[in-house]
């Protein structure tokens, strides 16, 4: 009887043991499962790191193109030339409009001939030109005959402007001999040649 009774008690012992592993192996299972759901894979990785590295340089060249696009806007609204200047001495007569204007704008070129072909020449060399006055600038009267340039030296809200200048008025030296004048009430074309933006 004791005999019987340790085997039953063995048995059941064993039954215990088994149904504990069962149930063991199943919770690791079930782990197992959960975690492989919960945890991403290499390549879940690669492409969450693939899709973060092209989102980061799609704006940065949304950045970059702003940036373009922003510097372009500065020039037109600057209104500043994009060259290169290779400053030299002054070769044009001394007391004309053109040796006052490159006195005072040493950026000008030497070669631009007559003070009515200024804007020409300077648009070719590839300078901004336009007609809008800017402080810096070197205005152009185009009036027939050889022209005359100034140096802008003030610009009014109300479009009048000062400027340096020789050979106006007989005076072959540099000064602002007018004081504020209106552009506009000259009597001829007029445009402005902008400064290098370094200048």
């Amino acid at each position: 009887m004791k005999t019987q009774l340790l085997q039953q008690k063995i048995k059941m012992g064993m039954l215990a043991a088994t149904a504990s592993f069962t149930l063991g192996l199943a919770s690791l299972t079930v782990q197992a499962a959960t975690s492989s759901t919960d945890s991403p894979t290499v390549a879940q990785l690669t492409q969450q790191a693939e899709e973060k590295a092209a989102a980061k340089a799609a704006a940065e060249a949304k950045a970059a193109a702003e940036a373009k696009a922003a510097a372009q806007a500065a020039l037109a609204t600057n209104l500043v030339s994009e060259v290169t200047v290779t400053y030299t001495a002054n070769t044009y007569p001394v007391g004309q409009c053109t040796w006052g204007a490159k006195e005072v704008a040493t950026w000008a070129g030497n070669n631009w001939g007559n003070g009515g072909d200024w804007a020409a020449s300077a648009a070719a060399a590839g300078f901004e030109v336009g007609t809008t006055p800017k402080v810096g600038a070197i205005m152009v009267w185009t009036d027939g005959g050889y022209g005359h340039v100034a140096v802008v030296t003030d610009v009014s809200s109300d479009g009048r402007v000062q400027v340096l200048e020789s050979n106006y008025a007989g005076n072959m030296t540099v000064a602002n001999y007018r004081g504020w004048f209106n552009p506009a009430n000259e009597g001829a074309q007029i445009s402005y040649i902008y400064a290098p933006a370094d200048v």
